[in-house]
């Protein structure tokens, strides 16, 4: 697993406070839904509600803020989402969630693991968890989040007006069956190369590599070829470099 854990680790998540260079722990290691990274003794969380567990009721899309259910080493000391000192997540507006939490203040524990679930009750304060942001194990299971503090890597910091001419992906259906769709935003006239990995980090197949012009692109992908279950997307877009997970029905 060498070759996909290094794939993953170059995934990179956009927020309005800051870009991130990170380092994944335990669960989060293998979840392209979730990346994290350390501030000071902050950490710095991003959920891409694109990659969301695909058995989670409801959806997440859209909603302005969303709430932060979480608990340091393993739920040894929980904060509920509506407590008076709850943090939310808010959307970045293109559905990718991020907050910041210091968390020895936060729980009042010296904490080594963060697990969390996210759900909408920010926006549906009476009916919380009909929406949830979880986990996907690629077999139709969910799980909640986690992610280990102490491996976690340093953020570096970057501008709002950096961050703005950063790309934006998505990837829908997903879980795909006959096909899916690469959904780019790109803020400049670049060269695009998009592949798809096996769980062992295996070149499985080169979707596309060419060069597109600045705006909204849709490239579509025949996954017809692929047996069902769960595959690593590498897309590079001048110097950015993406990763995220496609599941194949």
């Amino acid at each position: 697993y060498q070759n996909l854990n290094k794939y993953i680790m170059k995934k990179v998540y956009f927020s309005i406070f800051t870009f991130c260079a990170f380092s994944f722990g335990i669960n989060a290691q293998n979840n392209a839904a979730i990346s994290a990274c350390l501030n000071g003794t902050n950490v710095q969380v991003a959920f891409d509600n694109s990659m969301n567990c695909a058995a989670a009721p409801g959806s997440l899309s859209g909603m302005a803020a969303i709430g932060f259910h979480s608990g340091a080493d393993s739920w040894s000391t929980v904060i509920n989402w509506d407590d008076a000192g709850a943090v939310n997540a808010t959307n970045d507006g293109a559905d990718v969630f991020t907050l910041e939490i210091d968390p020895s203040a936060y729980y009042g524990v010296a904490a080594s693991t963060l697990h969390f679930v996210y759900n909408g009750g920010p926006a549906d304060p009476a009916n919380p968890w009909n929406n949830e942001g979880k986990d996907d194990d690629g077999a139709g299971g969910c799980a909640d989040f986690m992610v280990d503090i102490a491996a976690l890597s340093p953020c570096s910091g970057t501008s709002i007006n950096e961050v703005s001419l950063s790309d934006i992906i998505s990837v829908s259906p997903n879980p795909a069956n006959e096909v899916t769709f690469f959904n780019l935003i790109l803020r400049d006239y670049k060269e695009v190369q998009i592949s798809v990995y096996d769980i062992t980090g295996k070149l499985v197949d080169n979707v596309t590599n060419t060069v597109l012009g600045k705006g909204s692109h849709a490239i579509e992908y025949n996954t017809s070829s692929l047996n069902a279950g769960v595959y690593i997307y590498k897309l590079s877009s001048g110097n950015q470099s993406t990763t995220g997970k496609l599941i194949k029905k």
